[in-house]
């Protein structure tokens, strides 16, 4: 049964999108499972020379029906999001999707979507209760946080909350983080959990570094803090613009 599961571990995580680089921007994705099978994914599609959509979900639970469940996030995903390019039409769509065809499973998700536009230097984004997305701003050096807000996805058709997302100009040397809870959820020596400024203060220390170094001193900073260890999965992706 364990090479079973450990095989079945191979086979999910190997759909994680490898690293990705261009000319103009470069994206590191880390895994730290805790778990053999999880519901954390995410997905980086390349829609054509101009537009990058880039998407990370958190279903919630661990073992198989949370994989399965985000697997068939991913691929809702890469085959929808070509034909209408928009992070509200997608987000919407994948709640509908989720509550008619998986609502019955009790399974929802926390998710993000964001539609980098690399020719007209632009990001639309909205998170659907995942943690903030995290973009340092090498202009003004500083670390902002773009907060989800919507709520889970695979709850209610149609969503509570209206679509709304927002739009961002994107600069060279700026950097981005999404990330999962388990990152920020681990606790110190006093329980105290390592939170959203701590991971911006990490991202604005290594703002220097890019793709795996980056996700690395990010991971490294999040373990030295950890008391106990990570008590969850961990997905980051980084971005980077050139």
């Amino acid at each position: 049964m364990s090479e079973d599961l450990d095989l079945a571990a191979q086979v999910h995580y190997s759909f994680l999108p490898e690293d990705y680089e261009d000319d103009r921007i470069s994206i590191a994705v880390s895994l730290r499972p805790l778990f053999p099978l999880g519901g954390d994914y995410c997905s980086v599609l390349l829609l054509d020379d101009r537009q990058l959509l880039v998407c990370m979900c958190d279903a919630v639970g661990h073992g198989t029906a949370a994989a399965l469940f985000a697997s068939r996030i991913n691929t809702y995903v890469l085959t929808h999001a070509p034909l209408h390019p928009s992070v509200c039409n997608l987000t919407e769509g994948l709640n509908a999707y989720l509550c008619q065809r998986l609502g019955e499973t009790g399974i929802y998700t926390s998710f993000y979507a964001t539609l980098l536009d690399l020719e007209a230097g632009c990001m639309s984004f909205i998170g659907a209760a995942h943690p903030p997305l995290l973009q340092y701003d090498k202009a003004q050096g500083i670390c902002r946080q773009w907060p989800s807000a919507a709520t889970f996805l695979g709850i209610m058709d149609p969503m509570p909350l209206d679509c709304c997302d927002n739009t961002i100009f994107l600069r060279p040397g700026d950097r981005f983080l999404l990330y999962t809870d388990g990152l920020i959820e681990v606790e110190g020596a006093e329980q105290e959990l390592f939170g959203t400024e701590r991971l911006a203060s990490v991202l604005t220390d290594h703002h220097h570094l890019s793709g795996q170094k980056l996700n690395g001193a990010v991971i490294d900073q999040t373990a030295d803090f950890a008391a106990d260890g990570f008590n969850d999965d961990v997905l980051l992706l980084s971005m980077t613009l050139k």
